[in-house]
């Protein structure tokens, strides 16, 4: 028995992830922070070349190595815990926010229609006979 049904179902192809470009959407832009952007030396005072390049290799070195250990020991946990809270939060969603939200939406539609009647029967005719009454009044201005 066809409900007559005419939604269509739109199948999704599975994620790929692009190993080379990790922020397609160039959301952590503000994070891209170089040792030149941090440690500049402008005309008039520079260290020594390998003293500069020491240090360059340092920083990379210092910040690479510590980015991947607290990727490797908080990144999955994180992701883990991130995940259970995004499915929580669509559930959520999902299950009962959106009812709630449309039950409350026709509660307040029946609500309004009633609303609407008592304005029409009992202010209306109110409206209308003032407005008959004032519909009379002239009003001219003089300058003296």
């Amino acid at each position: 028995m066809s409900r007559g049904n005419t939604d269509t179902v739109e199948l999704v192809a599975p994620v790929t992830l692009n190993m080379a470009n990790r922020d397609p959407t160039d959301r952590n832009s503000f994070l891209k922070v170089h040792f030149m952007d941090v440690f500049a030396e402008p005309e008039g005072f520079h260290s020594d070349d390998c003293v500069y390049d020491t240090a360059f290799n340092t920083y990379n070195c210092s910040k690479n190595c510590c980015y991947w250990f607290l990727s490797f020991v908080c990144g999955v946990p994180l992701a883990f815990w991130f995940g259970c809270y995004f499915a929580c939060m669509g559930f959520e969603y999902i299950w009962c926010v959106m009812p709630c939200t449309r039950a409350w939406m026709i509660e307040i539609e029946c609500i309004g229609k009633k609303y609407a009647h008592c304005i029409k029967t009992f202010c209306d005719p109110c409206f209308e006979s003032i407005g008959k009454m004032c519909s009379k009044i002239n009003v001219k201005t003089e300058t003296v």
